[in-house]
């Protein structure tokens, strides 16, 4: 889960797909995504994520769709032995809307095992259907803590959206994800299959603005770097 800056390049792959259950007027999702990223030596990282889905709520391949693309960089910078500062930037583009996302996340390394990062985000969206645009603020507090093979982590996110209609029950402030993960990397080849169980704030009530539920969230896939 923590990046530091690295003395040689390294590269990564993570394949992932993820399943969202129907619940109330909210329809069943699959989603699938492909991620590249390369660290440079010299601290910095570019990636680039492309996504699609399916225009029916089933896992169906002859009905795929283009569910946008994202472009990162960022830059490693180690103060300490143990603590490293991440500013990034990212581009999200998809049909709809342009989102730029603003971060700088805090690593702290607790143990050769045991890691913990805090990130803040600031993120703008302009919307290509409505002239309204939208900004906010988000915290992600995460942690990774590694035994033999296995690596778990856990990640909770704190929203802080632009207004009450896109919070949470009539709230702008509130807790949108807690996301808990399982990566195993005893694999001869180097592939590194990994699974996630999250809770995220959803909008199961078409005739409610914002989000009214907590709904389970389930990710596969796999890793691996070069």
């Amino acid at each position: 889960m923590a990046i530091t800056a690295t003395a040689a390049n390294a590269a990564s792959l993570n394949l992932r797909h993820e399943y969202v259950p129907e619940s109330g007027d909210m329809k069943s999702a699959h989603k699938d995504r492909l991620l590249m990223d390369h660290r440079f030596a010299n601290g910095i990282g570019i990636s680039a994520e492309v996504k699609w889905g399916y225009n029916s709520d089933g896992l169906d391949f002859d009905n795929m769709k283009s569910g946008g693309h994202e472009t990162k960089v960022s830059y490693n910078y180690k103060l300490t032995d143990t603590f490293t500062l991440q500013p990034a930037y990212a581009l999200d583009s998809n049909s709809t809307a342009i989102t730029h996302k603003l971060d700088l996340k805090a690593t702290q390394k607790l143990s050769d095992d045991w890691s913990v990062d805090l990130r803040y985000r600031y993120g703008y969206k302009n919307n290509a259907e409505s002239s309204i645009d939208s900004h906010y603020n988000q915290l992600n507090l995460t942690s990774g803590y590694k035994m033999g093979d296995f690596k778990y982590g856990i990640d909770i996110e704190y929203k802080f959206e632009q207004s009450a209609s896109s919070g949470y029950d009539g709230d702008n402030q509130y807790l949108s994800l807690v996301n808990l993960s399982a990566e195993y990397s005893g694999l001869e080849s180097g592939w590194r299959p990994f699974g996630e169980f999250g809770m995220v704030a959803q909008n199961t009530d078409k005739n409610e603005a914002g989000k009214d539920s907590y709904e389970p969230r389930f990710r596969v896939g796999v890793k691996y770097s070069f």
